[in-house]
């Protein structure tokens, strides 16, 4: 799935499936994605307080 600024690319689904041989998808609205899935995280911030740490420590792996 692809989403953001970069979903717009013209082409870039087809590229990365082809390079990939995985079938990709655009969003609907793909430059909505980044601040829907923000304002998610902010509404729900308690309960997803553990993922958000393990999260962050893996990526310092």
């Amino acid at each position: 799935m692809l989403a953001g600024g970069g979903a717009l690319i013209k082409n870039l689904d087809k590229l990365i499936s082809d390079k990939t041989g995985i079938q990709v998808f655009v969003a609907d609205n793909p430059l909505d994605c980044v601040a829907n899935g923000t304002t998610a995280v902010l509404e729900n911030i308690d309960t997803l307080k553990n993922v958000l740490s393990m999260s962050r420590a893996y990526g310092k792996m």
